[in-house]
């Protein structure tokens, strides 16, 4: 029975796991910053990626031909660089159950990209997808603070825009890494590509961040996510400078691997294998399931039950979802 219904497993673990990296990288984004969290954490994935790849393969590196590396490439520049920057700042600003429900509008970029630039057919249905989902989200997203909430309208307002670059950023890159796995291609090889451009493009990303803080700053770890990107620079990316931020980033340490492990490798080996054993509209849905999954838990990562309206709004998300996928 539990083989047969592997792929089912598969899919809903995925978004299982998917929940516990989300909280775990909110949780380290608030004590280390976006920046050094998206860096660490590309390098320490991509770091194992490859260590399986040559143990696995033999060869560090997929020989997979050059047009498919450049689009899995770009994927991972968009998606796991520039994308992951913008979802982990959302993170720190507003939490990971709001952050989540945002990143449902990633389906639906990669739907219309793909309408508008190669020509793939847009059903009825899936257009009412769409917009069932961007109702959900914008119901919550203008939800006003609850007064007992630390998150100020202002911090609302900025994580909703993260939110969204993040999702076009994610859609944008499934759409270039679904070019790229066409073919014979094996799911590993693939995310290695990507999690190592991406490890590329956040390095460039720190080094940028650190020239514009210029020198180190001596103010402790906050909520802030430029608090502790001002000491990014090679002798100060693990050692800090005080006792306290030392603590603080020891436990942002322990968090942000264990979201990599949670997340990029073994979330995203589980979304895989669904893709293999199911439907895409199956398992599409079971993996978008994060969003409502995360509900019970906000009682101990943000302090309080989330409101009547945000878990409508994630219900309504989701079903967007289902819609669109059954329709592919």
């Amino acid at each position: 029975m539990m083989i047969e219904r592997s792929g089912e497993i598969a899919g809903l673990a995925t978004s299982a796991l998917w929940v516990v990296s989300s909280i775990a990288f909110a949780a380290a984004g608030r004590r280390m910053g976006a920046t050094r969290l998206n860096l660490l954490r590309s390098v320490l994935a991509a770091f194992v990626l490859l260590a399986l790849q040559a143990f696995l393969k033999g060869n560090p590196w997929p020989n997979i031909g050059s047009d498919r590396t450049w689009y899995l490439a770009v994927s991972g520049l968009l998606g796991l660089a520039i994308g992951d920057q913008f979802l982990f700042a959302g993170y720190v600003l507003v939490g990971a159950r709001t952050t989540t429900l945002l990143m449902t509008l990633a389906p639906a970029v990669a739907a219309t990209l793909s309408w508008i630039v190669f020509g793939q057919t847009m059903v009825a249905m899936a257009i009412a997808g769409m917009i069932i989902t961007l109702f959900g989200v914008l119901w919550v997203a203008a939800e006003r603070p609850s007064l007992t909430s630390s998150i100020t309208r202002a911090q609302q307002r900025k994580g909703v825009w993260l939110g969204v670059g993040a999702a076009l950023c994610q859609g944008v890159g499934m759409v270039l890494a679904s070019n790229g796995l066409r073919g014979d291609i094996d799911a590993m090889s693939a995310q290695t590509v990507r999690m190592s451009a991406g490890a590329v493009g956040i390095i460039v990303i720190a080094f940028v961040v650190s020239r514009m803080h210029g020198a180190p700053s001596k103010a402790t770890a906050s909520s802030d996510t430029s608090t502790m990107e001002k000491s990014l620079t090679p002798s100060t990316i693990i050692a800090l400078k005080s006792p306290h931020e030392n603590a603080l980033c020891a436990t942002g340490i322990v968090t942000m691997v264990i979201g990599t492990f949670t997340g990029p490798i073994l979330g995203v080996w589980c979304s895989l294998y669904a893709l293999q054993k199911l439907d895409v509209g199956i398992a599409t849905t079971l993996m978008s399931l994060v969003p409502v999954m995360i509900l019970p838990l906000t009682r101990f990562t943000e302090g309080q039950w989330p409101s009547a309206r945000a878990i409508a709004g994630a219900c309504v998300a989701v079903a967007g979802v289902a819609v669109m996928a059954s329709a592919s």
